[in-house]
């Protein structure tokens, strides 16, 4: 047999068995309800025997107190056994569910090694899973019978088990999907949220990037004007001392040159005196 129709055993198991919790929390209820009506058949019959020494009015107002009380334990009745029946419904979700899920990714993963693992795998445990079927289905059948008994009425019980179970399980996945729905939609407004975060401080890192490349721009620009002020004045320096060197050369040379004419002339005037 293949994958599918071992999960479909599987969850025809889960199913059975959840019939059968139903059927045990409707024996509960019937059989409550049945006490109470048995003791308020018991307290009135017992009032009423005592009529010749109780007046009408007394009677009256005994028994409507003793059906309030047991209106009371009834209705406590109805309240948890409704709280049962919803969790055998989340129960009978949640273990669906897992089945599905179960079988899917076990189909992917056989389909992506190609050993065909599931096929042998279902050959050797639908078997099993049908004898355990039967089993839950006899469970089944024997507390069927019990909530015809503990009811006093012959009242088709598995159909009113399936009933209360399918609508059960209905509210227990409409409310599985709300509240992931609203689990999704908080994880994706954290993760909005986050990456809204991470925008922003890029951002942020990016103006002060900005701002300090501009800043690091200015600086370089204010150091090179500097330096080509510091080199311009420099520069008039050198040629300042420059000037002065040719001229104090220049000056030099024409006095060196006045000297020597000076010299001549006093040689040439010796010359001719001698």
């Amino acid at each position: 047999m293949s994958q599918k129709n071992l999960s479909t055993v599987a969850t025809d198991v889960i199913a059975a068995y959840g019939i059968t919790a139903t059927n045990v929390i409707n024996s509960y209820r019937f059989g409550g309800e049945r006490v109470a009506g048995f003791v308020d058949q018991r307290f009135a019959a017992a009032v009423n025997r005592g009529a010749s020494a109780l007046r009408k009015d007394l009677r009256s107002n005994l028994i409507d107190s003793q059906q309030r009380v047991t209106g009371y334990y009834v209705k406590g009745i109805h309240l948890g056994t409704d709280k049962a029946e919803n969790a055998v419904g989340v129960a009978v979700d949640l273990a669906t569910k897992g089945v599905s899920l179960l079988t899917e990714n076990a189909e992917r993963i056989d389909r992506a090694i190609n050993l065909n693992a599931l096929a042998t795998l279902g050959r050797a445990a639908v078997p099993a899973a049908e004898l355990m079927n039967k089993v839950a289905e006899r469970i089944e059948e024997g507390s069927s019978e019990l909530v015809r008994r503990v009811s006093g009425k012959d009242m088709p019980a598995k159909a009113l088990a399936t009933i209360k179970l399918k609508a059960a399980t209905s509210e227990a996945t409409a409310n599985r999907k709300r509240v992931t729905k609203a689990a999704t939609r908080k994880v994706s407004a954290i993760v909005e949220e986050a990456a809204n975060e991470t925008s922003n401080a890029a951002r942020r890192a990016a103006r002060k990037i900005q701002t300090t490349g501009e800043q690091a721009i200015n600086a370089a620009a204010e150091t090179a004007n500097e330096t080509s002020n510091a080199a311009r004045r420099a520069a008039s320096k050198i040629r300042s001392a420059g000037d002065q060197v040719v001229s104090a050369v220049a000056d030099t040379a024409t006095e060196t040159s006045n000297v020597a004419r000076r010299v001549a002339s006093k040689a040439k005037a010796t010359g001719k005196a001698a």
